[in-house]
């Protein structure tokens, strides 16, 4: 035997040997080999490598028709369906059946359902050519299939019952239409009600706020009115389960990536709301604004900027909160029921609650204090500014925790330096009358 490594080739030769080796050992009508092979066969991995070396006991061209078959319902609720013309030198021919005319899932939403369900079942085919489907129409608000698509399991659809709809994440509505998995973005075409407060009866899904119908079925087009349809969401149902295809966010949406309650894009001025349980702010598109705004775990955030030029902030009172910083900003929690501070650092919003005692001195010397909105808005005191003499301001909390982001990313060293002080002055420059960043005073 030579002693020179062995090639790559070389490795790869014997890996596919012993792969052989090992199919033979298993060869057989024994029910406890068919089920080795199975399990053998359903693993990625190594049905990867039966396929690397042509190993795999299922032809390319059934593994191409059993995955069409996975995407098919989801063609057919959309009136389309899909033909295999032939495989030739590793390319499936493929093509588009149907009156797509009218369809909200475009030919590159078609395409991309069919891509990711042969990606799945055949990894070594080459190529994909789709032939045949009718070009878009307008459908509902928020469309744009320009945006990236990524595919996410949905845990717990494949238990949805016959005639049933549930609302699952990343805002979607799911539902089982005689044991088909249909999957449409969860806002009405007309209205800003989310669908899955409606009723669903056989195929048709009524809009509970304004009366309308969608035949989910068919491309969930309003059975009223063929200028409204629904927003349909690519869905795939697998040996390995269920998912759906949610879209990333497009070049003019925000920077973020969109809307963080549903896949929605978001402009650059888009809304926030507050979670009240994490204390956390969410971009969100207007969608989700107009429909999760009275969730109990959620709160718009406030809409006016108030400058309060003649406040008083007694030093005892003051002492008493044990902020241990000059910049902070309080607000009633709808939670706790109490004053919570919070005051910036180079590690984000530090949290501490406030004695009562203490906050009702002050509210007694600010009357104006008496009319914080609970969680949405928060006093922002800034006892080093305007040359010392204190700065105080009730702003929309989403402004406070921008405050928060301003000082964390200019922080340099142990005491911020001159650039968080710069930082500082710029955010409340921004915040007074006249800036184009400024809210409306009330």
């Amino acid at each position: 035997m030579s002693d020179a490594p062995m090639t790559a080739e070389e490795i790869v030769e014997v890996y596919g040997e012993g792969l052989a080796t090992i199919f033979a050992a298993l060869d057989g009508d024994d029910e406890t080999l068919v089920a080795v092979r199975e399990r053998l066969v359903a693993d990625p991995v190594v049905a990867s490598l039966m396929l690397m070396h042509d190993l795999y006991p299922i032809s390319l061209e059934d593994r191409v028709l059993g995955a069409l078959e996975e995407v098919r319902p989801y063609l057919e609720s959309h009136e389309g369906n899909v033909e295999l013309l032939k495989i030739e030198e590793g390319v499936a021919h493929l093509k588009l059946l149907g009156s797509c005319d009218g369809c909200g899932a475009s030919a590159a939403t078609l395409e991309h359902a069919i891509e990711e369900a042969l990606q799945d079942a055949a990894p070594d085919l080459l190529g994909l050519h789709v032939q045949g489907v009718a070009p878009q129409r307008n459908v509902t608000p928020g469309s744009d299939e320009a945006r990236e698509k990524t595919w996410v399991p949905l845990e717990g659809a494949s238990e949805i019952q016959r005639g049933h709809m549930v609302r699952a994440s990343n805002g979607l509505l799911v539902a089982n239409v005689a044991g088909t998995l249909l999957a449409y973005k969860d806002f009405c075409a007309a209205c800003p009600a989310a669908l899955s407060s409606g009723v669903l009866l056989g195929g048709t899904l009524t809009c509970a706020m304004c009366g309308r119908g969608y035949d989910l079925p068919r491309a969930g087009r309003c059975k009223t009115d063929a200028t409204l349809q629904l927003e349909p969401v690519p869905l795939l149902r697998g040996a390995d389960g269920v998912k759906v295809a949610v879209e990333t966010a497009g070049k003019d949406a925000h920077e973020d990536g969109g809307c963080e309650l549903c896949p929605s894009g978001v402009s650059a001025d888009h809304r926030h709301l507050l979670h009240l349980d994490e204390r956390r702010i969410l971009c969100v598109c207007e969608t989700c604004w107009s429909m999760r705004s009275g969730d109990p775990e959620y709160r718009p955030t406030g809409s006016r900027t108030l400058w309060l030029e003649d406040f008083a902030m007694p030093d005892d009172v003051w002492a008493a909160f044990d902020i241990p910083a000059g910049l902070a900003f309080m607000m009633r929690s709808g939670v706790s029921g109490g004053i919570v501070a919070l005051y910036p650092s180079p590690v984000g919003a530090t949290e501490c609650e406030l004695d009562l005692g203490a906050w009702d001195r002050l509210t007694e010397a600010n009357p104006v204090l008496e009319r914080l909105e609970p969680d949405a808005e928060a006093l922002i005191v800034n006892r080093l500014g305007r040359e010392a003499g204190g700065e105080y301001v009730i702003a929309p909390i989403d402004q406070c925790y921008r405050l928060v982001g301003v000082i964390k990313e200019g922080w340099e060293g142990i005491s911020g330096g001159d650039a968080v002080d710069v930082a500082v002055d710029g955010f409340f420059s921004r915040l007074r009358p006249g800036s184009a960043d400024a809210t409306v005073a009330a």
